[in-house]
């Protein structure tokens, strides 16, 4: 009876674990199974692309215009800031300055929009409209062409016609010739009416061409004159002045070394003044293959629009007395360039 009751209590205790055990095996199972099919509804989440809506799409694509709009706009800026000012046509005129011991030929230069001359055009124009003598010699009498560098002025008469007084004969030929030379003009040529290289004008008996070099001599360098009857600053030739037009050796200064001398006048109690006033610096020059090249700052607070004006004239004139074709004047300050079209342009 014992060995029953034995039997049947380790039978019920053996079934009673064996449903324990089967619970937990199925409990398990769930369990794994559970955890599988989370893992892979994770896994299948991950792997599947997300559709990108219209919205967001739109959105996205909106903002990279938006991305490129910015950056071009700062290159558009960028551009503004480089681009350079294309000046128009120059014109050169002459004007008599009564010093205290001589009589001097000033000048000056104007840029004119919507001309469309050709070189000669403007030459023959400056010429003629600066003629100081009474007469009008070269619109009356003449008919001139240039075939650079010659300068061929034809006389269609002779005589009292072409007389001047002593005074008019200087102003006369200083106007012709530092004209033409702005213009890159190096021989005047003279023609009596029947084509033959001997006339007498304005005093002066002519058989050969007029070498502008040698009567000119070297300029090098403007200096600033204040005409209150015109209101307007005219600049006078270095060379007319006694300032520094050549180094030690007697060597014709450079380019650089002329704006280099132009920056001060050597005699303290000149009538002139040097263009390159306080607040305006000239902090380098250069010529090369006809192209001329001048940066400068400038204080604005103590320097005026028509102070920057002076300083772009003078610097124009000098850069034509080298024959430069082209000048690009920097202001470093602004961070702004204008290049200036100069001979046969």
């Amino acid at each position: 009876m014992m060995k029953l009751t034995k039997i049947g209590g380790v039978a019920a205790l053996a079934f009673l674990l064996a449903s324990c055990q089967d619970a937990e095996n199925e409990t398990t199972e769930e369990s794994v199974e559970s955890v599988n099919e989370t893992s892979q509804n994770e896994t299948d989440l991950e792997d599947k692309e997300v559709p990108e809506t219209e919205e967001n799409s739109e959105e996205n694509s909106s903002n990279e215009d938006m991305e490129e709009g910015s950056s071009s706009d700062a290159s558009d800026t960028q551009s503004d800031a480089e681009e350079e000012t294309i000046a128009s046509e120059y014109f050169i005129h002459s004007h008599t300055y009564l010093a205290e011991t001589a009589i001097l030929t000033a000048y000056s230069i104007e840029r004119k929009d919507g001309q469309n001359s050709s070189p000669e055009e403007r030459l023959k124009q400056s010429l003629i409209e600066n003629d100081p003598s009474e007469q009008e010699i070269l619109r009356n009498y003449t008919e001139m062409t240039a075939e650079w560098p010659e300068l061929h002025v034809n006389f269609t008469e002779e005589g009292n016609q072409l007389s001047t007084t002593s005074a008019q004969t200087n102003m006369f030929y200083d106007s012709l010739i530092g004209i033409s030379d702005l213009y890159g003009i190096e021989q005047i040529i003279f023609f009596n009416p029947d084509g033959e290289k001997d006339i007498i004008v304005a005093q002066s008996p002519i058989d050969e061409p007029i070498v502008i070099e040698e009567e000119r001599g070297q300029t090098r360098g403007y200096y600033t004159i204040y005409d209150k009857d015109l209101e307007q600053t005219l600049f006078l030739p270095g060379g007319a002045l006694e300032e520094k037009t050549a180094d030690e050796n007697g060597e014709a200064l450079s380019f650089s070394d002329t704006i280099e001398a132009m920056k001060a006048v050597e005699n303290e109690d000149a009538f002139y003044g040097s263009a390159m006033i306080e607040g305006l610096e000239v902090v380098s020059a250069s010529l090369e293959d006809g192209m001329a090249e001048v940066h400068y700052t400038v204080d604005d607070e103590i320097v005026t629009e028509d102070d920057q004006t002076v300083l772009e004239n003078a610097i124009q004139l000098t850069a034509l007395d080298f024959h430069a074709e082209e000048l690009l004047l920097v202001n470093d300050t602004l961070e702004e360039s204008i290049k200036y079209p100069l001979l046969k342009q």
